[in-house]
């Protein structure tokens, strides 16, 4: 597989190599809490209730 190649003033990509740089394979989606910022299980997060709309937190812990 071909490298990325930049154009010469270093702000755009003259030949690009498709794909994401994020390869990890997961099974399951992870998302930041609303109140504390740390990324957890989305299964593992709870909803409560900020600003008058509902956002997901890291359940119990940020409850």
């Amino acid at each position: 597989m071909p490298d990325s190649l930049m154009s010469p003033d270093g702000l755009r990509y003259v030949k690009k190599v498709p794909g994401s740089a994020i390869t990890a394979p997961h099974t399951e989606s992870k998302m930041s809490c609303f109140k504390c910022g740390r990324f957890v299980l989305r299964a593992e997060m709870s909803t409560r209730r900020f600003l008058g709309k509902n956002h997901l937190v890291c359940a119990p812990r940020c409850g």
